[in-house]
């Protein structure tokens, strides 16, 4: 399938595991990592809204302002 002029594709890969919260030993929480597949960088987060941030920077979209993922 074909793409129209202008438009862009990036790739990511998004790791999600369980693991102890810091603050209760018994209570699980989900953390996760993201990784731009062009450029390698990567992020780790607790919190979905900072996975948003990272996609939402790639893509241009506003948020963050500078467009930068850093």
């Amino acid at each position: 399938m074909l793409r129209p002029m202008g438009q862009r594709r990036e790739s990511f890969l998004v790791s999600l595991w369980l693991e102890p919260d810091s603050n209760e030993e018994h209570i699980l929480a989900w953390r996760g990592s993201v990784v731009h597949l062009v450029t390698q960088q990567r992020r780790y987060f607790t919190e979905l809204v900072d996975l948003v941030a990272f996609l939402a920077a790639f893509a241009g979209t506003p948020g963050r302002g500078d467009g930068d993922p850093r």
